[in-house]
């Protein structure tokens, strides 16, 4: 490793040498025509030998430079294509995620952990949108969504399981609030979500007051936080009933809406897509 000289003189050398011309070489490097005669006069230096003859205001090539020439273009092959490779290998090992706001935050993020200690290597990167997704222009290998919406016809569809939908509210709330006295939190991204509820459940709430959160993950933790009774998709409060932060008085009922994995090509014919989709599928029920 001690006698090679810099990569940049021999790639210039190696185009001069091929059109035995410094001005074109500087044309396909995009460099000045000084730049390349000073990388070829930096590897005769370093060498010791002359690869050019200037005759007559032209270029020729010697045939030492000839052969030196012949065999570099080889070696400089070798390593773009290692380069390559690599940098090939190194993209294979990524999963670019797409998840529903709410469903990345308050379920999948926590157990993300969980798939990385079974799928080492394996590097997941993730962000949040809802609704209709371009795969292909946004860079993005799966797309975690509720089907309410219409999407390309190309796409996989990989069903993950049904919405469920119910109220919920801290454990004590029911018992400090008699029901007629009860906030009712909802979102403005699912305005409809307590009339949905109403309707499918073929029950009603009278509420005292209402609070309106731009958002449905902030809607569930102020149903957390104590500040009322809010519409919860039983997936994005599992572990929250779970750990004792949240009941849901009236259980839950389905929806007409499932939850899907959207994919560009069928999941089993990518080893990355179909181990975290298998996960996934797992991981939801």
């Amino acid at each position: 490793m001690k006698n090679l000289p810099p990569i940049s003189a021999l790639k210039a050398f190696c185009v001069a040498a091929k059109y035995e011309s410094f001005t074109k070489a500087a044309q396909e490097l995009n460099q000045t025509h000084g730049a390349i005669s000073r990388g070829v006069k930096q590897l005769e230096d370093y060498f010791g030998v002359l690869l050019f003859e200037r005759r007559n205001r032209r270029l020729y090539i010697t045939a030492k430079g000839k052969n030196f020439a012949i065999r570099m273009n080889d070696i400089l092959a070798q390593m773009e294509r290692a380069c390559e490779e690599l940098a090939s290998k190194a993209t294979d090992q990524k999963l670019s995620v797409s998840c529903e706001p709410s469903l990345a935050m308050r379920w999948l993020m926590p157990r993300l952990e969980n798939f990385r200690s079974q799928h080492a290597g394996l590097d997941i990167h993730l962000s949040t949108a809802g609704g209709p997704v371009d795969l292909a222009e946004q860079g993005i290998d799966i797309a975690i969504r509720r089907s309410d919406f219409k999407w390309s016809d190309d796409y996989w569809v990989t069903p993950l399981g049904k919405e469920e939908i119910g109220p919920v509210c801290r454990p004590d709330y029911v018992q400090n609030h008699p029901e007629k006295q009860w906030t009712l939190l909802h979102t403005r991204t699912r305005p409809q979500a307590w009339k949905d509820w109403e309707i499918l459940s073929t029950q009603s709430i009278s509420p005292q007051t209402e609070k309106f959160f731009d958002h449905f993950y902030f809607s569930l933790q102020a149903a957390v936080a104590g500040m009322g009774v809010a519409i919860g998709p039983r997936v994005l409060v599992a572990d929250d009933i779970k750990n004792g932060l949240l009941v849901a008085p009236f259980g839950f009922v389905n929806t007409p809406v499932d939850y899907v994995v959207l994919s560009s090509k069928k999941p089993q014919t990518c080893e990355k897509t179909n181990r975290f989709i298998t996960w996934l599928q797992t991981a939801f029920n």
